[in-house]
């Protein structure tokens, strides 16, 4: 991926938590359910904000022609599965 595809691909964040996402997407192609394990303190009272955030983050990815891969968790679950940046 090119450094302009890097900055296209990021600047369809809206916020520093999806762009922290996007983020890390980019350098590690694989990562673990964002409103699963991670949400900690408070955050985990709006648990449901942060899954519809992700949804609509993911959708613009899709409308970009970019391809995040779903793995399942252990048991099939989404509290344990991952997002991989299918290039």
């Amino acid at each position: 991926m090119t450094e302009q595809q890097k900055i296209n691909f990021l600047s369809l964040a809206k916020g520093s938590w999806q762009r922290g996402i996007l983020h890390d997407l980019l350098t590690y192609k694989t990562i673990s359910n964002p409103t699963g394990q991670v949400l900690r303190g408070k955050a985990r009272n709006y648990s449901i904000r942060y899954q519809e955030s992700l949804s609509n983050l993911f959708q613009r990815v899709h409308n970009a022609g970019y391809a995040i891969e779903y793995i399942p968790g252990i048991r099939g679950g989404a509290y344990s599965a991952r997002y991989r940046l299918v290039i």
